[in-house]
């Protein structure tokens, strides 16, 4: 399977443009900013070099570049430049928006404006997501069974943007995984990424979608109902160890009329209750009734609505009326995959990283791509 599953990544990487031969190190493009007119860039000894060929390297005597797009026009520090956009390197991080990056950072221009893109070494990728995404304090074998979901889920949209001529790979937000920056990473997420380097979740010859969320509640969610994703390996598991988490239980009070406001009613919401369950129990669509009417709302679009903290899971009842209403619940997160509060607690029962990834991923086989 190993095998069989590096010759498919290699042949994929080839199709999409990238050398047959193996690198040394994989890389990925993080887009941390997209849809600007304007990003601006710095760091100690900031070279800048067209994304054009055979373009000449640029000092920055300053070590800082500010980039606008004007009537379609590229400008560097005032001055038009030709190409798909400017390729940043330096002698250490370069930061923007607040945010330290690596070493080489891509802006190029895209159809709704600039995009800042960090490229940098997977591992440290990893890392970083794998600190962000999940307490460093927690057990060894949580952090690992995190850092494995982390890569297999950035090497999946890795392939998908390669095969669909992106410019970049992901984004940094929780659309698809927390990316805080190449800045200081915690060492024990560096050690859990180090720890199973180049490893990977794969079904069928290919990586699974490898979701994780932060504590399912007593079982976790079929990726059909959570995420419209209906594959084997996200399939509901029992789960009895999640119960440290803070959110493991919940309540949300809501008045009336920020209910009836979320609804869309034209006033104060006088009855709430679920009409559709997921098999699980988590709620798929919620009524609202108001004054002489109703709205029927997905469950997905209240949590929005509401806000991700707020309404931290759809594993809830509603209570109450008139002028107040009582959402009580369980757990945080869209409830697929990996839970991460669940992996914690059966890291400190003893189980290893592998056995945390293989019983919240039923079916898949982890393999080391490199």
């Amino acid at each position: 399977m190993a095998r069989k599953f590096a010759f498919w990544f290699l042949a994929a990487a080839a199709a999409a443009g990238g050398s047959a031969v193996a690198r040394a190190e994989e890389v990925v493009r993080i887009a941390v900013r997209t849809g600007q007119l304007e990003a601006e860039v710095s760091g100690p000894g900031l070279v800048a070099t067209p994304l054009r060929e055979d373009a000449p390297e640029k000092p920055i005597p300053d070590g800082k570049a500010l980039l606008r797009l004007t009537g379609g026009e590229l400008l560097l520090n005032g001055e038009a430049v030709t190409g798909a956009g400017v390729l940043f390197s330096g002698r250490g991080p370069i930061r923007c928006g607040g945010r330290d990056l690596s070493g080489a950072v891509e802006v190029r221009r895209g159809l709704d404006g600039l995009a800042v893109i960090d490229v940098l070494p997977l591992e440290d990728y990893v890392a970083a997501v794998t600190g962000a995404e999940m307490p460093p304090s927690f057990p060894a074998g949580a952090l690992r069974a995190q850092a494995v979901a982390a890569r297999t889920f950035a090497v999946g949209k890795k392939l998908e943007a390669r095969e669909l001529g992106l410019d970049y790979d992901l984004g940094a937000t929780v659309l698809d995984q927390v990316y805080p920056g190449a800045g200081a990473v915690d060492p024990r997420a560096r050690s859990a990424a180090a720890a199973t380097a180049g490893e990977v979740l794969v079904f069928n010859h290919r990586p699974a979608e490898a979701y994780f969320h932060s504590a399912c509640g007593g079982e976790t969610e079929s990726g059909a109902e959570a995420l419209g994703r209906d594959e084997p390996y996200l399939k509901p598991v029992r789960c009895d160890f999640c119960r440290e988490s803070p959110r493991y239980r919940w309540k949300l009070v809501l008045s009336a009329a920020e209910l009836g406001q979320l609804a869309g009613l034209h006033g104060p919401a006088s009855q709430a209750r679920v009409v559709r369950r997921s098999p699980t129990g988590r709620a798929s669509k919620i009524e609202v009734q108001g004054e002489g009417e109703r709205a029927l709302l997905d469950g997905a679009e209240l949590r929005r609505r509401l806000g991700y903290d707020r309404l931290p899971s759809l594993a809830f009842r509603i209570q109450g009326g008139r002028s107040r209403f009582v959402f009580e619940g369980r757990g945080a997160g869209h409830g697929a995959g990996l839970c991460q509060w669940g992996a914690a607690g059966r890291a400190r029962s003893g189980a290893s990283y592998r056995q945390i990834l293989l019983y919240y991923y039923p079916g898949v086989d982890i393999v080391r791509m490199y």
